[in-house]
């Protein structure tokens, strides 16, 4: 028998557990071979498995929405804060490249020490928290050069407020994360009570059943084993693992 992947979604066991769920309850709709007791068996492992889907559902529905939009909307600001970023640089070194000369006089390496000429955000993946701290640095050093190179402050300032922008929705993204942290909690824990609900539904179920139809109560897989195979549907992927979004 082939169970669900342990590293699939919540969304994705809770998919399954629907399937199970709905295949146990067919069985005593369609299959009319049923013994008295193998259909009181079922409908007990019925009454045991619901409340375990529904504490998934419970547990799956708040945390997907906090990943669908919480989440995403502070990932989409932090990549347009990126780009202003590299706009404010790229301003600044169309508006310090005249001056390139009296700034090599200033300051060593010239104006190249100032601005790369690769954008912040490409250069420095390592993080937004580099991208800030290059950001600041740039506009402190545009600071420090004389009132007869002109224009050098409204750059400044614009390279200062896209970097504080950034650093605002980095604030931000921390903050969701520690938000993030026990409503995935909540989605494990349910899951692994799925998990050992089911294996224990079969264990039970041995007393009554064959194998081969303790293994029918189970979907076809796909994807590895980290989804329902579903004919009607193949673009179905129900989200990513939790620890993956």
């Amino acid at each position: 028998m082939e169970k669900l992947s342990r590293s699939a979604s919540g969304a994705r066991h809770l998919r399954w557990g629907r399937e199970i769920l709905a295949t146990q309850k067919a069985q005593l709709e369609v299959n009319t071979r049923l013994t008295v007791p193998q259909q009181e068996a079922l409908e007990a492992e019925i009454k045991r498995f619901e409340p375990c889907i529904q504490k998934l559902a419970d547990a799956v529905v708040p945390y997907r929405e906090f990943v669908e939009h919480a989440h995403v909307a502070v990932r989409a600001k932090q990549r347009v804060a990126n780009f202003l970023c590299d706009e404010a640089q790229r301003e600044a070194d169309a508006g310090l490249r005249p001056h390139r000369h009296d700034i090599a006089a200033i300051i060593p390496g010239g104006h190249a020490a100032i601005l790369a000429k690769t954008p912040l955000s490409r250069v420095l993946r390592a993080g937004h928290e580099k991208t800030v701290e290059y950001a600041e640095r740039a506009a402190g050093m545009m600071r420090s050069l004389p009132a007869n190179i002109p224009g050098v402050s409204p750059l400044a300032d614009t390279l200062e407020a896209a970097a504080d922008l950034l650093s605002d929705f980095i604030a931000q993204a921390v903050t969701l994360n520690h938000q993030r942290a026990p409503l995935r909690l909540a989605v494990n824990k349910a899951t692994y009570e799925l998990r050992e609900e089911l294996d224990q539904m079969d264990g039970r179920l041995r007393s009554f059943f064959s194998a081969h139809f303790i293994d029918s109560l189970y979907p076809d897989l796909t994807r590895k084993g980290t989804a329902v195979a579903d004919e009607e549907d193949e673009d179905d992927d129900m989200s990513a693992h939790p620890d993956a979004a």
